[in-house]
């Protein structure tokens, strides 16, 4: 990924800026609404995106902050969210954890890796979700562009 240099200590100023969650991988899923991939007359709204990657894919906090919760969904691997300020970060469908609540992490520093689904191809699916206090934003505004 082509990332730029982050500019100041706040989130905010960062906009599209920010670098991905993972290393390597393309947006499968975007936010708000979509058609749902197999049912002809359904939409769902997303609240984040989707990341796919391929094999083990280590993920990284995308700027500095503190991790707030650490929990796990049943079926769903664990959750990880980051406070920068007044906004949060959240990442979904982890395993190995690297990190746990209370830790201040770095940008970039690795909190784990993306569940890998070995009977699905190797793909390795990351949840990643902005918020705004409640607001849910766009991450695909935010993170810097391929």
């Amino acid at each position: 990924t082509p990332e730029q240099k982050l500019i100041g200590e706040n989130f905010a100023e960062n906009k599209g800026r920010l670098p991905w969650p993972v290393e390597k991988g393309i947006i499968t899923s975007e936010f708000g609404m979509q058609k749902h991939p197999v049912l002809k007359y359904v939409t769902e709204n997303n609240i984040g995106i989707e990341i796919t990657s391929l094999g083990i894919t280590a993920v990284r906090s995308i700027f500095k902050g503190e991790i707030v919760r650490v929990f796990l969904i049943p079926g769903a691997n664990w959750t990880v969210i980051i406070r920068h300020g007044k906004y949060l970060t959240v990442y979904q469908n982890l395993v190995d954890l690297k990190v746990k609540t209370g830790d201040k992490v770095e940008t970039k520093q690795e909190i784990g890796n993306v569940f890998c689904e070995i009977d699905n191809g190797n793909k390795a699916i990351l949840k990643f979700m902005i918020f705004e206090e409640k607001e849910k934003l766009d991450p695909e505004i935010w993170i810097t562009k391929k």
